[in-house]
């Protein structure tokens, strides 16, 4: 491995299971229109409620025999906005596993009491107009509330969900403005507390200097420098900060500066096209110095473009450390194989949680008693609530100063022991919330 720590695999645990094939062009073209149909009858053979019949899981425990959604019964609408079909970043498996949700719900779990779920989807491409647009979608749809996708410009649409009470849990958070909105609700860390988990990481294996890069984008360079930068001193690491060019596709000057101090480890903050060539240009250089790269640069396909370039790259996530069991990963590996066509991978880890911890609040609000101010309601008081494959939850908006969105910071470190096999390292959790505290 080529690192400056020997890092070993501790007896592992299959952390995600990488998308096979991303969605046809022509299913993504126009999912403006996309509905997932509700009240699916129980398919014959192998169900995911079988699997597990009887085991616990984040809801308590799951159940004997599957049930159908009553087809005929008024349907709940909630909806997602998520980005793709632009080489600055394309999530569709993250849309793909929440529509691979919606229909195990309303397949095997009955819905809400009965009532099916309805998810209609909207498309951006990196363009704050369309994003804009697409909340606008959900308004005239009257959803109840969203399940995150990943937007980058995600302030288009906030600002149209916060105008109109509209509660929107889960996804990956790219913007400043999703971390700091009162109406949305992150079972993750965003980039903020995957550059806390690797400073850790640095320090635990002895480190003392790291050099942060980030592209040249106001939620990067604020978590950056004002978090990550205070909390590499509190944990006695030189840090060096550098940024790029967002758009930057050549990595040779980068990752050159960055080597150049003879670091203990090198943090790149980046994501979608970016992941293959930083990994690629590591490896021909020969760097010594750890590389960390943030969760969503996992994926199967980067991993394959990255031609073995991946060895010994660690990445972050908000799944389960080695000392915590549970069947939630199975239960995601199920979904993504009955209902997602195994298309569901890889960053559609945070679209299932967003949208199962979404279905636990409406489930138990009752078939009438969802509404938008009610799902407000229930999120912000959540306080240690389970959460599907991930750190219970607490939305009081204070876990993360400065972020009040961000329900489940808390995070873990991984590494690809090959494509589609991710060995988590980490015992038990990265506890951001206290390391950020310690900082202040």
């Amino acid at each position: 491995m080529r690192t400056k720590w020997g890092i070993g695999v501790l007896a592992g645990l299959l952390l995600v299971a990488a998308c096979s094939e991303p969605a046809p062009e022509d299913e993504a073209a126009d999912p403006t229109d996309a509905t997932t149909a509700s009240g699916a009858a129980v398919p014959e053979g192998d169900t995911v409620v079988e699997r597990f019949a009887g085991e616990e899981w984040f809801m308590g425990t799951m159940p004997d025999v599957p049930v159908a959604a009553d087809a005929g019964a008024d349907p709940i609408v909630i909806g997602m906005i998520n980005q793709e079909d632009t080489p600055l970043g394309s999530f569709p498996e993250v849309r793909r596993a929440v529509e691979g949700g919606v229909e195990f719900v309303n397949t095997e779990l009955g819905g809400v009491g009965g009532r099916p779920l309805e998810l209609h989807t909207c498309i951006t491409s990196f363009d704050p107009e369309q994003s804009a647009a697409c909340a606008q979608e959900m308004v005239a749809e009257d959803v109840v509330a969203l399940v995150g996708g990943l937007d980058v410009t995600s302030n288009g649409s906030v600002p149209v969900l916060e105008d109109n009470g509209i509660p929107q849990l889960g996804g990956i958070p790219a913007n400043l403005v999703e971390q700091q909105s009162d109406v949305t609700f992150y079972f993750s860390g965003g980039v903020t507390g995957g550059l806390a988990a690797f400073l850790a990481q640095t320090a635990e294996e002895g480190g003392t200097s790291s050099v942060l890069a980030y592209g040249e984008f106001e939620s990067f360079e604020v978590s950056a420098q004002d978090y990550a930068a205070p909390l590499a001193d509190s944990l006695g690491i030189d840090l060096e900060v550098i940024s790029y060019p967002l758009t930057a596709t050549d990595f040779l000057p980068v990752l050159t500066r960055a080597a150049a101090s003879d670091p203990d480890s090198i943090i790149v903050a980046a994501a979608g096209s970016a992941c293959a060539p930083i990994m690629t240009t590591y490896a021909d250089l020969g760097i010594e110095a750890q590389l960390y790269l943030v969760g969503a640069c996992s994926d199967e396909e980067i991993i394959a473009a990255s031609g073995g370039a991946y060895e010994g790259v660690l990445f972050n996530s908000e799944g389960p450390p080695l000392s915590v069991e549970t069947i939630e990963g199975e239960v995601f590996l199920s979904v993504n194989e009955l209902y997602a066509d195994d298309e569901g991978g890889g960053a559609g880890t945070v679209g299932l949680r967003g949208f199962l911890n979404l279905y636990a609040l409406m489930a138990d609000l009752g078939p009438d008693g969802v509404t938008r101010e009610a799902v407000l309601d229930a999120v912000r008081a959540a306080e240690d609530q389970p959460s599907f494959w991930g750190h219970p939850y607490t939305c009081d908006g204070a876990q993360i100063e400065g972020l009040p969105s961000l329900c489940a910071p808390q995070q873990s470190i991984f590494l690809v022991e090959e494509p589609g096999l991710n060995v988590t390292l980490n015992e038990d959790w990265i506890d951001t919330v206290a390391l950020f505290a310690a900082a202040q």
